[in-house]
């Protein structure tokens, strides 16, 4: 008899969850689906078990740098769920709800790992951008240190990375304390060096240059 795997359904989830969230709000029942309180209660339960797939593999994982593997679980889960080819109406639904019950639990998990990570990232600008700032005036400005590459990322690394750097940039732009005021490292001949740490210190996976690299920690200063 012919099947449907539930898996082939949620094969592009990984793409989406490492680029973008998909917004969706908890999906109403198809029109098939809202007939009769037997097909309505069959989406609902259907839905109800989606979600409790995706929360179950989660809890195994629960890691938002483990995505990869968070749905490799997800579709071992599910893949034993079938449908048959001339399956009743309320089976269809049962098995729509699923669908949707585990697309809706993945953009849920998808928003909470983004959001934490983005906040993690925002902290670490925060404190790095101070440092930068407390240094630069202190010392007179800081000379080029070794540029860290930044390493390839998934979810939560992108959220870091974003959330870092957008707060470095802000906190530099507007600090000052008694000595003196940030905005003048950030700019003109402090441009790169100020670059180079924001690089460097907002990198969530740094990947450190080759041993023979040359740095300019010989100029006047010191490097962040």
């Amino acid at each position: 008899m012919k099947t449907v795997q539930l898996a082939m359904a949620i094969s592009t989830v990984g793409i989406l969850l490492s680029v973008s969230p998909v917004v969706r709000a908890d999906t109403p029942p198809p029109p098939n689906c809202a007939t009769s309180t037997l097909v309505s209660n069959s989406y609902k339960t259907g839905n109800k078990l989606g979600e409790k797939l995706v929360q179950q593999a989660w809890n195994r994982v629960h890691d938002c740098d483990r995505i990869d593997q968070f749905l490799d679980i997800v579709q071992d889960n599910v893949s034993r769920l079938t449908l048959p080819a001339h399956a009743s109406n309320a089976t269809v639904c049962r098995y729509t709800g699923t669908v949707d019950g585990v697309y809706n639990a993945l953009d849920t998990l998808y928003g909470t790992c983004s959001d934490q990570c983005f906040l993690d990232g925002t902290f670490a600008g925060q404190l790095s951008g101070e440092v930068y700032c407390e240094l630069s005036i202190a010392l007179g400005g800081l000379a080029e240190a070794d540029e860290f590459l930044r390493g390839p990322v998934q979810v939560c690394g992108l959220n870091f990375e974003v959330g870092c750097d957008s707060q470095f940039i802000d906190t530099t732009t507007s600090f000052s304390n008694t000595d003196g005021v940030c905005l003048q490292y950030t700019e003109g001949t402090f441009a790169e060096v100020w670059d180079q740490a924001r690089n460097n210190q907002c990198a969530y996976e740094p990947i450190p240059p080759p041993a023979h690299a040359t740095t300019n920690n010989e100029s006047t200063g010191s490097g962040l």
